[in-house]
């Protein structure tokens, strides 16, 4: 496989990079020659409670022993103290590729990055990303990396700006060539790396995805991220001493207005966003935002256009994320029509726990995993902020427990008839009930959407 998909390269990139001659060729391969020792790839294994998957993306060089990568490697549902082995594969043009032990910095949610950091200085050469305006017209050069299957040989695609979209991420589109692969540098003819290729539907982020990873060079990317969107991961770095936190302001439910509500409302041609919801104790609801209210402005501003009524609450999301606990954010709301707006004045404050950092216990002779609850598992069964129980976050395939039934996403509330409150209440009384009955039946009560259920577990004999 590997060998026909390496004799199939050239092919596809003699089609994939028709070049417009905007650039010149001597100014290109300059581009190219000079990104080449800043593309690295990142590779790190998930280790699960029941097998070890190994991940590989594209990395740039940001530093001189750190790498930036997309989120979406390190993906914010996997558990944290999983993802294990982390190392940075440098290329080279002869013989096989480095591998340099590395230490995971951290996500940066913000901005949709991560970063990795070697455990030795490596003085590699960064690329500096800058902020520059992109014109409709202006050519572009992408340099990314092939497939792990094709040895991470670096690649050059040139394109033209198509245009400048609006909403939660702001992108840029090319038409002609395309860019290279997801996460590669993007540079103008300026020669100043302006942005880095995002994800486009049908492709993979993973190189060693098979033949997968080649989406592509068959169907480059049409998308780029601008580097005013990712800089501040670059200005306040995540690091395992001091990971980004989150702020919130306990807002769930937000729907941008349409043209003709607007127009109803006296809002013509004005950004707006209505609240469905407001969780009692949080900050929102303690600087007293209601249900219903519109919020026109942020921080005395006008909000953020999207290109569409629906892309608005995502766009004053990804605001909000950029500020930092404890600061004080001032929303702008319409509660009557024809009435002054009014200040509301919001403490944020850091986000709750979520499922990644929540503590887990594998039941190995039965199969499953249960983690402990988390804002997110009361909130979306609405029940009491103290309800009691574990979750169900995994099951082996053909276990006993789903032989028996049980489902991922259950909330355990009682083991052989004692309630369970927590996930060090769970794993007592799972070791007790396993060594003094390894024998007998174990029998769950558990919650569902459909109401409460008991399971019953047969042990393997």
């Amino acid at each position: 496989m590997i060998r026909s998909m390496r004799w199939l390269l050239p092919a596809v990139l003699v089609v994939s990079g028709a070049a417009h001659g905007a650039i010149a060729p001597d100014v290109a391969r300059k581009m190219y020659s000079e990104a080449i020792p800043s593309l690295v790839a990142v590779q790190y294994s998930w280790q699960n409670e029941f097998n070890k998957q190994e991940f590989i993306a594209s990395g740039i060089v940001v530093g001189e022993d750190l790498v930036m990568t997309s989120i979406g490697i390190v993906n914010p549902q996997i558990p944290d103290d999983q993802m294990k082995d982390f190392k940075i594969v440098v290329p080279k043009e002869e013989g096989d590729p480095d591998e340099i032990e590395a230490v995971f910095q951290g996500r940066d949610e913000r901005t949709n990055m991560a970063l990795i950091k070697a455990k030795k200085p490596q003085h590699w050469k960064p690329i500096k990303f800058e902020e520059a305006t992109a014109q409709v017209g202006d050519p572009v050069v992408s340099v990314g990396i092939l497939p792990q299957a094709a040895a991470y040989k670096p690649y050059l695609m040139e394109s033209i700006i198509a245009a400048s979209l609006r909403g939660d991420v702001p992108q840029v589109l090319v038409q002609g060539g395309g860019l290279a692969a997801m996460g590669s540098p993007v540079y103008n003819a300026d020669g100043k790396a302006i942005g880095v290729v995002s994800f486009s539907p049908g492709q993979s982020i993973l190189l060693n995805n098979g033949a997968e990873a080649l989406a592509a060079i068959s169907n480059p990317p049409k998308f780029f991220v601008p580097a005013s969107d990712f800089l501040m991961t670059l200005q306040d770095p995540p690091t395992p001493e001091k990971p980004i936190l989150l702020p919130w302001i306990g807002v769930p439910q937000l729907s941008g207005l349409n043209k003709d509500v607007a127009e109803a409302l006296g809002l013509k041609n004005q950004p707006a966003i209505q609240i469905g919801e407001v969780i009692p104790g949080t900050p929102g609801d303690k600087a007293g935002l209601k249900q219903g209210d519109i919020i026109l402005k942020l921080n005395g501003k006008v909000l953020e256009r999207g290109d569409e009524a629906a892309e608005l609450p995502g766009i004053l999301r990804r605001r909000l994320l950029r500020f930092k606990v404890g600061e004080t954010v001032t929303l702008s709301v319409l509660r009557e029509q024809d009435k002054p707006l009014q200040d509301i004045k919001i403490v944020l404050e850091e986000q709750p726990k979520r499922s990644n950092t929540a503590k887990r216990y594998f039941a190995e002779d039965l199969g499953f995993v249960v983690r402990e609850l988390v804002f997110q598992d009361t909130y979306v069964r609405k029940l009491p902020a103290d309800q009691k129980g574990v979750i169900v976050a995994m099951q082996r395939p053909q276990s006993a427990s789903q032989s028996a039934g049980l489902q991922g996403n259950d909330l355990i509330t009682r083991l052989n008839n004692n309630p369970v409150t927590d996930i060090a209440e769970f794993e007592k009384l799972y070791k007790a009930t396993r060594k003094d009955k390894p024998h007998e039946a174990l029998v769950l009560v558990v919650r569902r959407k459909t109401g409460e259920d008991t399971i019953r577990i047969e042990p393997p004999q």
